[in-house]
Formats: structure tokens, C-alpha cells, sequence
């Protein structure tokens, strides 16, 4: 066994990318091809595989980081690190519909002013007045509480399960820290417009790391 140093490969044109999901803990075994982070710019997320087969020994970085072609993500105790990476291993099955699904609420009371789209817009935005409650979706951690992604202001990402996250952008003050346990229907954050023209929340609902739309996932109103 060898240590290496798995570091984040060529992103095409992307310059710095922020952190935005932490896939593996020290401790866990890793396959060659399989996802460590995932990280977002812009215009995309996407994911950072891992080059080695192994045991994860230590992580380089923490949400909100910025990283690039050549940062070092974490260290890794490698299986046959002298020879070529491992082929990839196959495919897991299909995850069953349904399986870690979860009965969202709503995050906050108030006119909805933004959908999702894609291309463009990566949750939904739902206007309110200064110091209006945000408060969790379902019971889950906090993984992220600050103000280090650009474009979201005051930030809190709550991880629900293996397959769920949730984001509550733009607020006026954070009422939870990293690593808290929240239940569905707790105040953690009070609205307010951080890095916004409007006093608003930007909702998003990630789905094994990818934006999905949130009005599929919250009751109709």
C-alpha cells in the first residue's frame, strides 16, 4: 500500500470551481472512477472521480472550498499504486423509484417570484420581507453553513440521506452550524438578500449531487 495524493483532474475551462458536496469520509474504501466530490461553477456541476482504488485517509478540503486543475482533494492509502489505476468497476443497479424519497415541506412562506430551469436557474425563489423564518425541508445535517459560494449569499446545505440535498440561499443570518442534527420544520435561517437584488430564499433540492425541481418534491400549494 502506497499514499497518493488524488487530485482534482483537467475541468476544461473552468478556472476555480467551489466545493459544493463532500462524497466520501476518512475511512472509506474507494473503487477507481468512483465519485469523491462534487463542485460547481457557473454554468455546471459535475463530479470528481477518484484515479486510485483505496482507503481514504485524510481530506484536503471542506464544502465551500475553490478548487482547480491540480488541487489536491485527499490522500489516499492506494491499492496497487505502482501499476495503472483500476479499470472501473461496473455500474451499480439502478436505484429503485422511490427508494430514499422523502416529503419535503415548504421552506418558507410567500409568493414564489422564480422556477427552476435548468440552464438557468437551479432551484426556485421565494419572495418574503426581512427576518421572515427559513426553515428546514425535512429532518436532516447541516454540511454547509457560511458565505464562501459565490452567488448565494448566506448559505446552509442540509444533507437529508445518501440521495438528498437541500440549499437555502441568500440569508440574513444563519441560525444553525455545520454538523447539526435539524428536524422538518425547524427555523435555521432568517431571510434577507446576501448577495441578491431582493429579499428572497433561493430553495434548491439536489438529487445524488444534481439540481432537480423542487416544485416535484414540495406539496402543491
Amino acid at each position: 500500500m502506497a499514499m497518493i495524493d488524488i487530485k482534482v483532474p483537467d475541468i476544461g475551462d473552468f478556472d476555480e470551481v467551489a466545493v459544493i458536496e463532500l462524497l466520501v469520509k476518512p475511512g472509506d474504501t474507494v473503487r477507481a472512477e468512483q465519485s469523491l466530490i462534487t463542485v460547481e461553477s457557473d454554468k455546471a456541476s459535475m463530479e470528481i472521480p477518484s484515479s486510485h482504488a483505496g482507503v481514504v485517509k485524510e481530506l484536503k478540503i471542506k464544502l465551500g472550498d475553490k478548487v482547480k486543475e491540480g488541487s489536491v482533494v485527499l490522500v489516499l492509502d492506494a491499492e496497487g499504486a505502482a501499476s495503472a489505476p483500476a479499470a472501473p468497476a461496473p455500474a451499480a443497479a439502478p436505484e429503485p423509484a422511490g427508494a430514499d424519497d422523502i416529503n419535503f415541506v415548504w421552506p418558507a412562506q410567500g409568493t414564489l417570484v422564480a422556477t427552476f430551469d435548468e440552464a438557468k436557474n437551479k432551484g426556485v425563489s421565494i419572495a418574503g420581507r426581512v427576518g421572515d423564518a427559513v426553515v428546514a425541508a425535512a429532518d436532516g445535517r447541516v454540511v454547509y453553513a457560511g458565505a464562501g459560494l459565490r452567488g448565494y449569499g448566506n448559505l446552509i446545505i442540509l444533507k437529508h440521506n445518501n440521495t438528498y440535498l437541500t440549499a437555502y440561499a441568500h440569508n440574513q443570518a444563519l441560525l444553525v452550524r455545520e454538523d447539526q442534527a435539524v428536524k422538518q420544520g425547524q427555523k435555521i435561517a432568517e431571510m434577507g438578500s446576501s448577495d441578491t437584488d431582493r429579499v428572497k430564499l433561493h430553495f434548491e433540492v439536489r438529487r445524488q449531487g444534481k439540481p432537480v425541481d423542487p416544485l416535484n418534491h414540495l406539496p402543491k400549494r
